[in-house]
């Protein structure tokens, strides 16, 4: 048992709650399943967090242009987690050009209709995303290296040794009182114990937004990139002004 795994939280969880670690199949089962709570709600909070960013890449199939996040994940070897949103797409056949990102209507729009039957393929421009597949535009008309940046949601523990993608510093801070209080709460524990070790999640949960939220530099910045390009004296400019 290593710290910071599945089993040590589960037993930290169980001691946490006066419950009894060498009842396999009652307490230390129950813990199990409440640290599995704990961690699929600290990182399905919708919070771009750090460590749930992955990238990699997939190919397109000629004449086919709906994928779906599961397919997409396969390709990309993901595993233990599943696609929770895709942020940007680039076409790294033809060196990485960033495909532009539209909502469901303003796909429809600009194609008049991706349903077409005379609408063509060709080199993919434009993507967009509904449900848990996202449609690329024109449907490619042979095969393409698409890049991928996206945020993950991971699957339950299932083994003793599995981790969290949780950094270490934060798996007991956050996940041993959460799943504390489901025992407790469980078990018939006072609602004072319980909020106890509630807040005590909702204290880490903050630290852990401080040091892993993405909206920090050197991962955000006010300023997008290449904003200010082509404007007089940048060198680049596009006409004489």
């Amino acid at each position: 048992m290593a710290s910071g795994d599945y089993l040590d939280l589960a037993q930290a969880a169980v001691r946490s709650a006066q419950g009894d670690i060498t009842d396999t199949t009652g307490d230390l089962a129950r813990g199990k399943a409440a640290v599995n709570e704990a961690y699929l709600a600290t990182c399905g909070d919708g919070f771009p967090y750090d460590f749930l960013e992955r990238e990699g890449q997939w190919t397109t199939t000629a004449g086919s242009g709906v994928y779906t996040y599961a397919s997409i994940a396969t390709a990309m070897s993901l595993s233990g987690m599943s696609i929770r949103e895709i942020h940007m797409l680039t076409n790294d056949t033809y060196g990485g050009v960033p495909l532009s990102s539209l909502d469901w209507q303003q796909l429809e729009t600009i194609s008049a209709s991706t349903q077409e039957s005379g609408e063509g393929d060709g080199t993919p421009t434009a993507w967009a995303k509904w449900d848990s597949r996202i449609r690329l535009y024109p449907e490619p008309d042979q095969v393409y290296t698409i890049g991928t940046y996206c945020l993950v949601t991971p699957a339950e523990m299932t083994a003793d040794a599995d981790t969290p993608l949780i950094p270490l510093a934060f798996r007991h801070r956050l996940l041993v009182p959460y799943a504390s209080a489901i025992l407790l709460e469980q078990e018939g524990g006072t609602e004072v114990e319980t909020e106890r070790r509630m807040s005590r999640w909702r204290e880490g949960l903050r630290a852990l937004r401080e040091a892993h939220g993405t909206a920090k530099r050197p991962t955000f910045n006010v300023v997008g990139a290449g904003a200010f390009d082509h404007l007089p004296g940048s060198g680049t400019d596009w006409a004489v002004w």
